[in-house]
């Protein structure tokens, strides 16, 4: 769900890079106080998982793909907070070195997936918690994303309602981006349950979910926290590496949506016809090494691209989480120093 740059008008873009700069700078603040020794290698490998994620496409109707956002996944195992600041991360990497997302449509996937997304799935997650001690935890992280996933859908119907390219109606636009996210939001959950759930049952101690609801009941784990970490950027990887080459190419929930109304020219790839589509303006980075996940337009090594753009979320994620955790110890001990003077 990246937005092209031109699918929204100019004005639109900037008032939603200001919304997404504010929000993620709340959450940079807020996440201070989830950020324990293990918090930074665990954000650096969840931001991972969903930039590995987010490359395998899957068929939902004939012509039309999804992919996971992961916003419901990062908020229920780090936090809110550090979740935002995950996927934030994931969709600055994408759109700085694979050319996936607009530069100016920046602000408007952040708002989207990082905040709306994220915020969306954990508070639906915690109203429904207390299902999970009846119904098992699979139940509400599966509700959650899928209702996230359609929040988050509905951050662009919003933002195509204030500044959208002619070409389709609002009310076409909502149906449509509603019908083809429901179905991506099926998705979404499963793959968020079956994650959330596999975690719980290795490190309960380390889903921000449970730690939050009730700390007490966390079962003790099952595997040491270096041999989960080792699993789990294994995992991260062989997905960016391997399963990426299974990915659908047709297009995702939104580009259909965008597209809608026009056709594609068989061998030149070209759009005829009238849809919002073709107000989407080429990518400033579209000719960088990486781009569309490949090395160099070589689609063979996609598997490659994966695994530098997953490594690369990952550094930085966690230099970010580092920063933060540095920033906040330097200023402690700054406000410690001056209590003991007066």
């Amino acid at each position: 769900m990246h937005m092209s740059d031109g699918i929204v008008d100019a004005p639109t873009s900037a008032v939603f890079a200001v919304v997404a700069v504010a929000g993620i700078g709340v959450a940079a603040r807020r996440a201070r106080a989830d950020l324990d020794e293990r918090a930074a290698p665990m954000a650096g490998l969840v931001a991972a998982f969903v930039f590995a994620a987010q490359m395998v496409n899957f068929p939902i109707l004939p012509g039309v793909s999804g992919h996971l956002l992961g916003g419901t996944l990062a908020a229920l195992l780090v936090g809110p907070y550090v979740g935002a600041l995950c996927v934030a991360v994931v969709l600055v990497v994408q759109a700085l070195l694979f050319a996936d997302g607009g530069l100016t449509a920046l602000g408007t996937n952040i708002t989207n997936m990082a905040l709306i997304g994220v915020a969306a799935g954990y508070l639906i997650a915690r109203v429904l918690l207390p299902v999970a001690r009846r119904g098992g935890i699979g139940v509400i992280v599966f509700a959650a994303a899928l209702l996230g996933t359609v929040c988050a859908a509905l951050g662009f119907v919003a933002e195509y309602a204030i500044g959208g390219a002619a070409g389709s109606t609002v009310g076409a636009v909502t149906w449509y981006m509603l019908g083809t996210h429901s179905l991506i939001g099926i998705g979404e959950g499963l793959v968020t349950a079956i994650t959330v759930v596999a975690v719980v049952n290795a490190r309960p101690d380390l889903v921000y979910l449970l730690r939050e609801a009730d700390r007490g009941a966390v079962r003790r784990p099952l595997l040491s926290a270096n041999r989960f970490l080792l699993g789990f950027a294994a995992i991260a990887l062989l997905i960016a590496g391997l399963l990426s080459y299974a990915a659908s190419s047709q297009p995702d929930g939104l580009d259909a949506t965008t597209q809608r109304g026009c056709t594609v020219v068989e061998g030149t790839g070209e759009l005829e016809g009238e849809c919002i589509a073709r107000s989407a303006r080429e990518h400033a980075l579209s000719n960088s090494p990486l781009a569309d996940y490949t090395v160099d337009g070589d689609d063979r090594l996609t598997g490659i691209a994966g695994v530098l753009g997953a490594t690369a979320v990952f550094a930085v994620l966690f230099a970010v989480v580092r920063t933060i955790r540095a920033g906040w110890a330097s200023r402690a001990s700054a406000a410690g120093s001056s209590t003991e003077s007066a």
